[in-house]
C-alpha cells in the first residue's frame, strides 16, 4: 500500500516552495523599486525649460505605468505557468495509470496461468497505480481548494481588471501628453530657427 502521508507531505512541500518562489519574486521587485527611488533622490533632475520639465514628468508617469503593467503581466504569466505545470504532472500520472491498466487488461486476457506466472510484476504495477492514484487524488483535492479560493477572490480579480484598465487609460493619457510636449518642443525649436 502506498504511504499516503509521504504523498501529502510532498504536496505540502511543493506548495511551500511555490509560495517561497512567489515571495522571492515580490521581494526582488520591491528591492529594485527601492533602488530606483534612492537614485531619484540622489540625482535631482535639471530641466532646461517648462516644456522639458513637462515632457520629463509625462514620460516618467508613462514609464511607471508601463512598469506596473509589465510586472502584473509577468505575475499572470507565472501563475499560468504554475497551473500548466500542475496540469502536465496530472496528465503524466493519468497517462501512467491508463498504460498500467491496459497492461493488466492484456495480462488478464492471456488467462489465469499468465497472471500466476507474472503475479509479482502485476502486483508491482498495481502498487504503482495505487501510488499514482493517491497522488492524483491529493492533486485534485488541492485544485478543488484552489478553485474555491479563486471563486471567492473573483470579485477582487474583476476589480483588479478594472484598475488595470484605468492604468492603461493613464498610460494612453501620458503618451498623448508626451506627444503634446514634443510638439511644443518642436515648435519652440522652429521658432528659434526662424528668429
Amino acid at each position: 500500500m502506498a504511504d499516503k502521508s509521504d504523498v501529502t507531505q510532498k504536496s505540502k512541500q511543493d506548495k511551500a516552495m511555490s509560495e517561497i518562489s512567489e515571495r522571492l519574486g515580490t521581494e526582488t521587485v520591491n528591492q529594485i523599486q527601492d533602488i530606483v527611488n534612492q537614485q531619484r533622490q540622489q540625482n535631482p533632475k535639471q530641466y532646461q525649460n517648462d516644456q522639458h520639465k513637462q515632457f520629463s514628468i509625462n514620460i516618467e508617469c508613462l514609464v511607471n505605468s508601463a512598469r506596473e503593467q509589465h510586472m502584473a503581466s509577468e505575475q499572470q504569466i507565472q501563475s499560468t505557468l504554475n497551473q500548466a505545470s500542475t496540469s502536465l504532472m496530472d496528465a503524466c500520472r493519468l497517462e501512467n495509470l491508463y498504460s498500467a491498466a491496459q497492461q493488466l487488461q492484456q495480462g488478464a486476457q492471456l488467462g489465469i496461468s499468465n497472471l500466476q506466472m507474472n503475479v509479482k510484476q502485476y502486483m508491482q504495477s498495481i502498487e504503482q497505480m495505487e501510488k499514482d492514484c493517491h497522488e492524483q487524488q491529493v492533486s485534485t483535492d488541492m485544485q478543488a481548494i484552489q478553485a474555491m479560493q479563486q471563486a471567492v477572490s473573483a470579485l477582487a480579480q474583476a476589480q483588479n481588471a478594472i484598475l488595470q484598465s484605468q492604468a492603461i487609460n493613464k498610460m494612453f493619457y501620458s503618451i498623448t501628453k508626451c506627444e503634446d510636449s514634443l510638439t511644443q518642443i518642436e515648435q519652440m525649436g522652429q521658432s528659434n530657427i526662424n528668429m
